[in-house]
């Protein structure tokens, strides 16, 4: 018994020494957190900073890969590309990268007809454009989609209401039409609340126009066949009319002005 309560006595003097120097240790491990204050200045600076970095990443990349003369050889070797799955995968991977900083896509298309022929270069260029899209779409909403709705007010609101109403047909409609830019386009989508699956769908059927254009062409200069360029020409100012037409039966301008406040 007189062992026991000696034992008892030890233990009851050693867990009060321990518990605090446990809960210090504890306490020691943790990161103080950042005050209210600080978090809402650093929320500020990145709001600000990431457009920044969003369109200052763009315009650099899109300058380099012009002048990248690795890039540029690899993209117009056709020895290179036709190298089975390797050469397949190196100008999927070029053309995305291409693509994603809104270099024209039709001279990759133009590359893909002279390399692969119509069939297999379209389906090449469709695929490497639809993700050099969707690459710039997510870039623009990590940059920009929260800049937008804190800066651009009605304006970003009227916008926004316009593409989530009817998400699917207006990019369609917009990838369809002669005039315009891939790249604002991805811009526009990504900032705004569009889903990604409408987005995909409608860069990919409404990018096949025109990239069929230019794969044709490309094919046409292998072959010498004039029908080819002919077709693609043809095909070009179908989807340009059909592009026109969707606008006017969609009527975008006009939902855009329904969607804006009413007059004070």
């Amino acid at each position: 018994m007189a062992t026991f309560a000696r034992v008892t006595s030890v233990v009851n003097a050693l867990n009060p020494a321990c518990g605090p120097r446990q809960e210090d240790a504890s306490a020691e491990r943790m990161e103080p957190a950042l005050p209210p204050a600080k978090k809402t200045a650093f929320a500020s600076v990145m709001q600000v900073l990431r457009p920044a970095i969003m369109l200052g990443l763009l315009v650099v990349g899109a300058v380099v890969l012009r002048h990248v003369g690795g890039l540029g050889h690899s993209m117009q070797s056709t020895a290179l590309l036709r190298a089975g799955v390797v050469g397949r995968c190196l100008f999927v991977l070029g053309a995305t990268v291409w693509c994603a900083f809104g270099l024209p896509r039709q001279v990759a298309a133009f590359t893909a007809g002279l390399a692969y022929g119509v069939a297999e270069g379209t389906v090449l260029i469709t695929l490497a454009s639809t993700l050099g899209c969707i690459a710039g779409f997510y870039w623009a909403r990590w940059g920009g989609q929260a800049w937008a709705r804190a800066k651009l007010g009605t304006r970003f609101a009227r916008m926004d209401a316009m593409l989530t109403r009817q998400p699917f047909l207006s990019i369609l409609t917009l990838r369809l039409l002669p005039v315009g830019s891939a790249l604002l386009l991805n811009i526009l989508g990504g900032i705004s609340g569009i889903r990604l699956l409408p987005f995909a769908a409608a860069t990919l059927l409404g990018g096949l126009p025109q990239n069929g254009v230019a794969v044709l062409l490309g094919s046409g200069v292998q072959l010498g066949a004039w029908w080819q360029s002919a077709l693609g020409v043809g095909l070009f100012v179908a989807s340009a009319l059909l592009g026109v037409w969707l606008w006017r039966r969609s009527r975008l301008g006009a939902l855009m002005s329904a969607t804006a406040p009413p007059e004070q």
